[in-house]
């Protein structure tokens, strides 16, 4: 059984944080735990996109028997995100489309509320064809 260096450790999860960045997540931290009677973990947080306070954060979980189950977890979900340019547009058409369900709560005219409802179909197309290089 090969044993786990504390420096294997180091040197697989420094790089985690800009890899993180890379993906658009911002003030990224990654941590490994272990606490007794439970599995090895590789904790991953970040502030919320566009969040006023750094204590609005999101977080990952990757537990695992080994910590190289717990780190293939981990790189699988990164690997997995969405370009950072994709996440803006995805974070962007969130909040139109609750200002579009607010407007229409709100009995908002319709004609207000059109220009918004095309601009979100072109969003969504666009996401739907766009494919990076």
């Amino acid at each position: 059984m090969k044993m786990t260096t504390i420096s294997d450790i180091y040197a697989a999860i420094n790089p985690m944080p800009a890899m993180l960045s890379a993906k658009g997540k911002v003030m990224p931290d990654v941590t490994f735990m272990i606490h007794a009677n439970a599995r090895i973990t590789i904790h991953m947080n970040w502030k919320k996109p566009f969040a006023p306070h750094d204590w609005e954060t999101d977080c990952e979980c990757f537990s695992g028997d080994t910590f190289e189950e717990s780190l293939e977890r981990a790189i699988t979900f990164i690997n997995e995100l969405p370009s950072a340019e994709q996440a803006k547009l995805h974070h962007f058409m969130g909040k139109l489309g609750n200002l579009i369900d607010a407007g229409k709560d709100a009995g908002i005219a319709v004609d207000y509320l059109n220009p918004l409802l095309d601009t979100m179909k072109r969003l969504s197309a666009n996401v739907i064809t766009h494919r990076p290089a």
